[in-house]
């Protein structure tokens, strides 16, 4: 069978093979003489606009959540001057487990990394401690939840000592692939000064005054699986 049979057949088979022949200009005259829709006219009720608005606030929220679960671990821990391959970043995960504490119930997630690439220098002690540091926070989420006292200003202060001891905010203006001259013994993970810290901090500030909203957010971002 021919293309031209083909489309011979689907013409015969058009229920309307020929449209109806209409003046363009009539019927864009015809249709601006229409009364206008009244319900284009009126203005958004308050709830419209409320609803609205709030929807646009959760989107943001959302956005702000997945900036920060993006982008909190500096770049310079995966792309600083002196370069490893991924055995060297899975021993250095190992090895800051071991200096670490997760909450009680839980484990090391898992750490990816492709076969054919490079981190920098700590970039796996850097992954393990934001790895502890989202533990926590989940972990204090469901204590507030439970109103487990004790859980809660347990998870309270062992993210208190991670902000302490192993996180390091670059200098301002600092480049991305900012490395801190003297870097610690411990594993550590380097936030760029972005107002990301001052986010967190706040988030834990919250949570301690009974609203673990922010912490829920960023648990819900940052949780494996």
């Amino acid at each position: 069978m021919t293309t031209d049979s083909t489309i011979l057949r689907l013409r015969k088979a058009n229920p309307v093979p020929q449209p109806a022949a209409v003046d363009e200009d009539d019927l864009f005259d015809r249709i601006t003489a229409l009364e206008p829709d009244s319900r284009l006219e009126q203005p958004q009720s308050r709830a419209t606009r409320n609803r609205r608005r709030r929807g646009l606030v959760l989107v943001l929220a959302a956005f702000a959540v997945a900036v920060l679960a993006s982008t909190a671990f500096a770049i310079s821990n995966w792309l600083m001057g002196d370069v490893v391959e991924p055995p060297v970043t899975r021993a250095e995960y190992v090895q800051a487990q071991k200096q670490l504490t997760l909450p009680p119930g839980y484990s090391w997630p898992r750490m990816y990394i492709p076969a054919n690439s490079v981190t920098g220098v700590g970039a796996g002690g850097g992954h393990a401690v934001l790895a502890a540091m989202n533990a926590w926070e989940c972990y204090w989420v469901d204590a507030i939840r439970d109103g487990d006292t004790a859980a809660a200003q347990q998870a309270h202060a062992q993210l208190d000592a991670l902000m302490a001891h192993n996180i390091i905010e670059a200098p301002a203006g600092a480049p991305e692939n900012y490395a801190p001259p003297n870097p610690p013994a411990v594993p550590y993970a380097v936030f760029a000064h972005d107002g990301g810290l001052d986010w967190i901090r706040e988030g834990y500030a919250m949570a301690a005054a009974g609203n673990p909203q922010r912490i829920s957010d960023s648990c819900r971002a940052n949780k494996p699986g």
